[in-house]
């Protein structure tokens, strides 16, 4: 008996000093080390990566405005634009899909819809375009959903602001738009289009648009507008915006830095792999054990406001309690 109550008393002792031990991971030390000289863009989605539409630019398009006339036949006289679903609708139940057309194939369209209305004169038809702008739909966390019409280099930013701003506070939250243009999709950080100049006019209006505008909450999985989240033991927990390349500390300082007496020993980076979540466990004043952050890392820090003193004093009390309880039983016996 006394031999089994040394051997958990040994245990006891044990299981205070030691720490969970780590798989192999890459760490910030040698990814510094070996990268040098090859630095990449810290860019989310580089603006390069966006597409530019050039085989449209002399397309026409849903928003455009074109004036039509005749010198006989005030019917015809009138402003007409092309509607959300690309067809121009114009007098005497006419109905031409524009979708694309150039604007001397629509002027053709035009001309030869109404041959049967004349039987002479059909040439003095004017048609002239005189409005060059492109429907966006933009749905989400917007404050008026709805279509507008813009320019076809309109920066984001302000086909926001028509349509009444973000429902809430992009300094605070996080935002994602995805975009459907044509025959793509794709997504971008809102919070880095606000942030990055790099992105100012990069976008371009087709009038085959929509943008949805999200909030990315915590619970959010975008691998487009990747995250990292941090939990505990800063000002301001919550998630970031990954930017590659971009070290432990710089997520911290997002954080509005570390709270007074921090448990730096105890850190740990969660991350989801293929083959199932990891916990990484470093100590942040050891630099040679901080890892790298990758997109949609989770940062855990010990939020106990303890000093070292304070948990050196707690244990030693644990283990004299367990001494005391080992000697009552030893004395029983």
């Amino acid at each position: 008996m006394k031999n089994i109550i040394l051997g958990l008393m040994s245990l006891a002792l044990v299981a205070c000093a030691s720490s969970n031990s780590n798989e192999n991971y890459e760490r910030l030390v040698d990814k510094i080390k070996n990268s040098e000289n090859n630095k990449s863009s810290a860019s989310v989605l580089n603006a390069n990566d966006i597409p530019n539409f050039d085989e449209t630019n002399d397309l026409v398009a849903p928003g455009f405005l074109f004036l039509l006339s005749h010198p006989s036949d005030d019917k015809l006289t009138g402003r007409y634009r092309i509607s959300t679903d690309g067809f121009l609708t114009l007098p005497y139940n006419i109905r031409i899909q524009t979708k694309g057309l150039t604007f001397q194939d629509l002027s053709q369209k035009v001309s030869k819809s109404f041959e049967s209305f004349f039987q002479r004169g059909v040439q003095d038809i004017t048609f002239k375009l005189i409005e060059r702008k492109y429907f966006v739909e933009v749905r989400g966390m917007v404050k008026k959903s709805g279509y507008y019409l813009v320019n076809r280099k309109e920066s984001l930013d302000k086909v926001v602001d028509m349509a009444g701003g973000v429902n809430g506070d992009v300094k605070k939250e996080l935002y994602a738009v995805a975009f459907k243009q044509m025959d793509r999709s794709y997504s971008l950080s809102l919070n880095q289009y606000l942030e990055n100049n790099v992105f100012s006019g990069a976008v371009t209006w087709t009038g085959y648009d929509s943008i949805f505008i999200k909030l990315l909450n915590e619970d959010s999985t975008n691998d487009s507008v990747p995250t990292v989240t941090i939990i505990g033991g800063v000002q301001n927990p919550g998630k970031i915006l990954y930017s590659e390349d971009a070290s432990l500390f710089y997520y911290l300082t997002k954080s509005g830095g570390v709270i007074p007496n921090l448990g730096y020993q105890e850190a740990y980076v969660m991350r989801q792999t293929d083959s199932g979540l990891k916990r990484i466990h470093f100590n942040i004043t050891k630099v040679e054990t901080i890892p790298t952050i990758q997109p949609n890392d989770v940062i855990l820090l010990n939020a106990d406001k303890r000093t070292p003193t304070d948990k050196f004093f707690e244990r030693l009390t644990q283990i004299s309690a367990l001494l005391t309880t080992m000697a009552f039983l030893i004395i029983a016996l």
